[in-house]
């Protein structure tokens, strides 16, 4: 910096163009002429203001499998937004271990793997296997077509 107010910067075009701009804002928010010293200040409060909240965010167990994830559901051929998943359901004894849980949206989720039409087994997140279409275990997949005709009140 020099006493005219002014600095000199030896850097990229592209850094540069940017910069300028940052203090064109800095300066306009300040509704006046600022030093590029209180220029550089507002613009790392800025950046201080704008992400502090999400580094204080808390990390739990669905963050960190989301983050791993990165948000993407893990059914082969999908790219939506995700929920977490138990590889081995905790009713049959899945452990809350990032290996046993794996990132899938919701049609996956609850129409594909609880409704029986995708089956999801092994170690997340690389040694996972999938098997997608109907799954023909009569314990696993609900009977298709008509439910029998309940009985008339003069058959019973």
């Amino acid at each position: 910096m020099c006493a005219r107010g002014d600095f000199d910067l030896r850097a990229p075009r592209r850094v540069a163009t940017l910069l300028t701009m940052a203090f064109s804002a800095a300066r306009k928010a300040a509704e006046e002429w600022i030093s590029p010293g209180e220029c550089f200040r507002r613009i790392a409060q800025h950046f201080i203001d704008t992400w502090e909240p999400a580094l204080k965010e808390q990390s739990t167990p669905e963050r960190r499998i989301l983050t791993r994830d990165r948000g993407f559901c893990q059914v082969p051929g999908c790219s939506r937004a995700t929920q977490v998943h138990h590889v081995q359901f905790r009713s049959a004894g899945g452990s809350d271990d990032p290996a046993n849980l794996v990132s899938l949206c919701a049609a996956h989720h609850l129409h594909g793997v609880h409704k029986g039409w995708i089956r999801v087994r092994g170690v997340a997140p690389h040694a996972l296997e999938w098997e997608l279409g109907e799954i023909r275990s009569t314990a696993a997949a609900e009977p298709r077509g008509r439910r029998p005709a309940a009985p008339r009140a003069s058959e019973a």
